[in-house]
């Protein structure tokens, strides 16, 4: 069996590495970005830009990044070579309606779904920094006919702990979409709520510990903002079929928590940050608030520091940030010190500003 996957960011690559452990020699990676494959291939794996090269393929995984329109797609059903019998599953995360859009597609280009090509949607999920991989958790499946479902039954029932199939592929793009949102509304929630401690001078740690006591209730953490590529993406996707007061003002309560730190600090001062990457404990400063919130610090008249236990010195400086002092790094005990010239915002910690 032939095995390709399409796309080597964060999603695909960690979906690369797993079939390639379960299915040695049988896996190539497919990617448009030059220097990502040849960084790739300097590694060791068996990667290529060249789709006149993928002959032959029995199962196509689709993860590229998809675009506001799921142009990135489209780009590479372009390009695949389909023989007939091959499954397609694409694991990306859809702008409602994509599937619909893939399939005529598909059927202009002369295949029939179910009897010479087996289409599949099956949205890939996994929390970067808790989960290993694409498969740890449970996946939703979706098909347009029996015999596609039956094809994609095959071959992920081995690979996760649970597949769930549903009868309608727009149920399969529409749940990743909500996943995400109702996570992105989860956290907007969160941070009024910590907003609300802040200025009553209550302690937002302490009402998420008496409130998770509830078995059934989960008042999330707060950091720099919503970030990420995903959550922000899909809220976009979600509101663009399903006009919603809920959602807009989620999205507006994001930009008012983000914009309400930057007016506590002020200008003029320096501050000190501690939590740079999109998330804590992955590597990647791709859609981080915590970038944005240094940008926006430093546009308010203020000198910004970082740090980040995930990079160093050297790493930050090329990032193009100013790194906070080794020899100033243990600044708890300077904390009153410095008080009135610096302030330290803290992504572990309870944002201290007043």
């Amino acid at each position: 069996m032939k095995i390709c996957v399409v796309g080597l960011g964060n999603i695909g690559f960690n979906l690369f590495t797993y079939l390639d452990r379960k299915f040695s020699g049988e896996v190539i990676g497919v990617d448009v970005n030059e220097s990502r494959v040849n960084e790739l291939r300097r590694q060791g794996h068996r990667v290529t830009t060249d789709y006149r090269a993928l002959t032959g393929i029995d199962v196509w995984l689709m993860a590229p990044s998809t675009g506001n329109q799921g142009q990135n797609l489209f780009s590479a059903l372009e390009h695949m070579i389909i023989c007939p019998g091959a499954l397609i599953s694409i694991e990306s995360t859809l702008p409602l309606g994509t599937m619909m859009r893939i399939r005529e597609f598909l059927e202009k280009r002369g295949f029939k779904l179910g009897t010479d090509l087996f289409l599949i949607h099956v949205p890939h999920r996994v929390m970067f920094g808790v989960d290993k991989t694409v498969c740890d958790t449970p996946r939703v499946m979706g098909a347009f006919t029996k015999a596609c479902l039956e094809k994609g039954r095959e071959f992920y029932n081995p690979l996760v702990p649970l597949l769930v199939e549903v009868s309608d592929v727009r149920v399969a793009e529409l749940s990743k979409v909500v996943e995400n949102v109702k996570r992105y509304v989860d956290v907007a929630f969160a941070q009024e709520i910590y907003g609300y401690c802040v200025t009553n001078g209550m302690s937002f740690d302490e009402l998420k510990i008496a409130v998770n006591s509830k078995s059934n209730v989960e008042l999330l953490a707060t950091d720099w903002g919503i970030g990420g590529e995903c959550l922000p993406k899909d809220m976009s996707f979600l509101r663009t079929v399903c006009p919603s007061a809920l959602l807009e003002g989620a999205e507006q309560a994001d930009h008012d928590y983000r914009e309400r730190i930057v007016k506590q600090v002020g200008t003029g001062k320096e501050v000190w940050v501690r939590g740079l990457s999109y998330k804590t404990g992955v590597k990647d400063l791709a859609h981080s608030r915590g970038v944005d919130l240094v940008r926006a610090l430093e546009a308010s008249g203020n000198t910004v520091r970082v740090e980040d236990p995930l990079f160093s010195s050297e790493e930050l400086i090329e990032a193009g940030f100013k790194p906070i002092n080794e020899l100033e790094g243990n600044y708890e005990n300077k904390k009153e010190e410095h008080l009135a010239a610096r302030v330290i915002l803290d992504r572990l910690k309870a944002l201290e500003i007043k």
